[in-house]
């Protein structure tokens, strides 16, 4: 993948997992909570990471 779209891909799919998650009704299944949990938290590392790479973007390594 380009570098140049890589970030922006990195926070779109992460905020689409934050909402997905918010979509699933958690209280009709044990099983439901798990996964909604699961993709609440890989959303929630994805956008940090997106958010971390963003902020350290601009340095250059010597």
């Amino acid at each position: 993948m380009n570098k140049k779209y890589q970030l922006p891909v990195m926070f779109v799919a992460s905020a689409l997992l934050i909402i997905i998650s918010t979509l699933i009704p958690s209280e009709k299944s044990t099983w439901l909570g798990v996964l909604q949990t699961l993709l609440l938290g890989i959303g929630l590392l994805g956008g940090c990471r997106a958010f971390w790479k963003f902020m350290h973007g601009g340095k250059k390594k010597g």
